[in-house]
């Protein structure tokens, strides 16, 4: 599944080589203004105090269903007041 939504947490499908399988990213925003689409994306748990925020092609990405799902209920807990924007992120 390909993110095409802002707020999901998404990873490489196929990394490069020395690069972490399962590192995580969340698409801050996505552009579907070309032939290939596009996403920003921001790193979790890098350690850094400013991450990076890389736009790669969104035919590189995969969702990760799990986290984006834990997120979700996370926010929903949380925030009950929030509930609009919550519901913008989904699968």
């Amino acid at each position: 599944m390909e993110p095409f939504k802002w707020g999901q947490i998404v990873k490489f499908h196929t990394p490069n080589e020395g690069e972490d399988p399962n590192h995580l990213y969340v698409t801050l925003e996505i552009f579907e203004d070309t032939d290939r689409p596009r996403a920003k994306i921001y790193p979790l748990n890098t350690g850094l105090s400013f991450p990076p925020i890389s736009t790669v092609f969104v035919e590189v990405l995969e969702v990760d269903d799990v986290h984006t799902n834990g997120l979700i209920k996370y926010l929903r807990i949380s925030k009950p007041n929030a509930a609009t924007d919550i519901d913008k992120i989904s699968l």
